[in-house]
């Protein structure tokens, strides 16, 4: 075997690995919040613009689930009623990067934290249903998602954001 079928057959081998590697460590759950990793400035601002939108609605402590937008095409706006439409464009663009995957954002407030929820394919047409989190205590959002009948994977995405896969 000649110098240079050695070397071309190691660099091939080389390739094969990082490529067996590659595949055996792709996680496909991750790929889902690359929305979020993308424009992660986006979900910030509708973060930031809802917890003032409730703070001037609500007076209480607690309060229950609050879809700030459904999907659902029976009602006649997707918005909640006080929703802006500074927030409504924002909300849209998410919907638009995700493929129209973006089914539900719904706010929350337990113990007097918010926890704020972009549900995506909630109809698993493209898989499992996955939601990306917004809460600053992660035993929160650990307690919000064992109080419901569904086993989920928990993936920290950057600090207050998680990522949970509904199995």
């Amino acid at each position: 075997m000649s110098r240079r079928t050695r070397v071309l057959l190691g660099i091939t081998i080389i390739l094969l690995l990082a490529a067996a590697g590659f595949i055996i460590m792709y996680d496909p759950s991750m790929a889902k919040y690359n929305i979020f990793r993308e424009h992660r400035a986006q979900f910030d601002a509708v973060k930031s613009e809802t917890l003032l939108l409730m703070d001037s609605l609500d007076e209480q402590s607690d309060i229950g689930n609050t879809f700030i937008y459904s999907n659902n095409r029976n009602t006649t706006s997707p918005f909640h009623d006080s929703v802006n439409t500074e927030l409504q464009d924002k909300i849209r663009q998410i919907a638009a990067w995700s493929g129209d995957s973006l089914d539900f954002v719904r706010y929350s407030r337990q113990d007097g934290k918010p926890l704020l929820r972009f549900i995506f394919d909630w109809e698993r047409e493209h898989g499992a249903t996955y939601h990306i989190v917004y809460c600053a205590s992660q035993s929160m959002v650990e307690q919000a998602y064992a109080a419901e009948p569904v086993k989920y994977k928990l993936t920290p995405l950057a600090d207050g954001w998680y990522g949970i896969e509904i199995e």
